[in-house]
């Protein structure tokens, strides 16, 4: 995840013209801004991961069932974990750390001030922190904030959220149905420090219903299918927006099954809801054909590779921002109708399962390692603050999908400016080694570190 943003869009445009000429690749959801380009990976390599999943073997099963059974509970045990805590893991100085000084921008160029960020530690009452230990579930899409606000926090003047998607008070997207421990209670109410499987952070309280012992244990019980789709509708009782319908979910998202998964016939969930008195109930809801399977969904590279391009080409969202994702969010999220359980950020997932170190590596034999030792689909490679999923070979040379904001590079005196992807992408492990003005000719080889393996695997 690259932090901070430098456009001037002139010189951009000129390096459009020079560097990357021909056919352009846009984002998903239509015309690229005059902000975001496209690197001469984007036209050389296919857009496509079905085409590296044909080129190893769509069907492949890439771990054991045995395995693939052993990574579900174990995923299990991390995401209902916090239902089993009787107190809260986080210190209080390291939930206070945030409101000392005022730092950032709340929008355009307008500075937070310490009038307004004592008065949020004021309202988040951290001298008596925890005042709590109650399970509970989000029931909906529920940001996990580092202050409690939905005001935003950026590193620089940022007139265009979209071209600077760095809300530093953004955590994490949580989807709906994730269980958490609310550990503390902000002075009016309307926020909760929780910690759930990812992290610890705020809650707006309305995203959450209280968990008693009987909800929790038909709850987790259950049979789960896993969302493979993104911004799927629930539609209530007779299709209705009632209790958790008209609602979205996406991949990422686990919920009970009711009866089967079918690609050919509605696909019935329960959701969880809040009742009058603040505790969760389930309610029923109804999906269209194919939205969610059975989980665990078998691990092949075909599998993988339809969830993937759900994902292609969508835009860049730090810690879900906008509802999208983030590097390490998309590699969490495309895991998890698998069974397998990812960490929040891209460095702990890149010390996740076997891991590997390519540091001390020259380009070429990092390249040579990564085609001998790394499992397309499956094996992670990471750089300090970015992480990637390797796809396989192409013409020879590694190729890598993820959702990056860009290379970086240097314009005039800023030697931190960012030639802009935005975007999810399949490249090589040098993206834009075409651009003339690279900070210092690096790219992403000269940085990567590890490649990582989560799963004990069957080649």
């Amino acid at each position: 995840m690259l932090s901070r943003l430098r456009l001037l869009l002139p010189a951009l445009a000129l390096l459009l013209l020079a560097a990357c000429g021909g056919k352009t690749v846009p984002p998903r959801d239509g015309q690229a801004p005059a902000w975001m380009g496209t690197i001469a990976d984007l036209r050389q390599f296919p857009q496509n991961l079905e085409v590296y999943a044909q080129s190893v073997g769509p069907g492949k099963r890439l771990i054991s069932q045995a395995e693939q059974d052993r990574q579900t509970a174990r995923f299990d045990r991390i995401f209902f974990g916090p239902w089993d805590m009787r107190k809260t893991s986080m210190r209080k100085r390291d939930v206070a750390a945030i409101f000392g000084k005022a730092r950032g921008y709340r929008q355009g160029s307008e500075r937070w001030t310490q009038t307004e960020w004592d008065a949020m530690a004021r309202n988040a009452d951290l001298k008596n922190f925890p005042t709590r230990a109650q399970a509970a579930i989000t029931v909906r899409n529920a940001d996990l904030r580092e202050m409690p606000t939905h005001l935003t926090r950026f590193s620089e003047p940022t007139p265009d959220p979209r071209a600077n998607p760095f809300d530093y008070f953004q955590y994490s997207l949580l989807p709906l149905g994730t269980p958490v421990l609310i550990a503390h209670t902000s002075r009016d109410g309307r926020w909760h420090f929780v910690e759930c499987p990812i992290a610890g952070g705020w809650v707006d309280a309305e995203d959450l219903a209280l968990v008693d012992d009987g909800f929790a244990a038909a709850y987790r019980n259950s049979r789960f299918a896993a969302i493979v789709k993104d911004n799927v509708r629930l539609a209530g009782a007779n299709g209705s927006s009632g209790p958790s319908g008209g609602q979205s979910v996406s991949i990422g998202a686990i919920l009970p099954l009711q009866g089967g998964a079918s690609e050919s016939s509605p696909v019935n969930l329960l959701a969880p809801a809040k009742d009058s008195n603040g505790m969760a109930v389930t309610a029923p809801v109804t999906i269209a054909a194919g939205d969610a399977v059975l989980r665990p969904l078998p691990l092949t590279p075909g599998n993988v590779a339809r969830v993937g391009n759900v994902m292609m080409g969508q835009r860049y969202g730090w810690g879900g921002m906008f509802g999208e994702r983030d590097c390490s969010a998309l590699t969490r999220d495309l895991f998890t109708p698998f069974g397998l359980w990812l960490p929040r950020n891209s460095a702990a997932q890149a010390r996740t399962g076997a891991v590997s170190s390519l540091e001390g590596m020259s380009a070429k034999e990092k390249e040579e390692t990564i085609l001998r030792n790394g499992v397309p689909f499956l094996s992670l490679v990471g750089m300090r603050g970015h992480i990637t999923l390797y796809v396989g070979k192409y013409h020879g040379r590694p190729a890598i999908f993820h959702n990056v904001w860009g290379v970086r590079t240097i314009d005039g005196p800023d030697s931190n400016a960012r030639f802009v992807i935005g975007r999810a992408v399949v490249t090589s492990i040098t993206p834009g080694d075409e651009l003339k003005n690279l900070y210092r000719d690096t790219t992403f080889v000269d940085r990567l570190r590890t490649l990582s393996t989560p799963a004990d695997t069957l080649q």
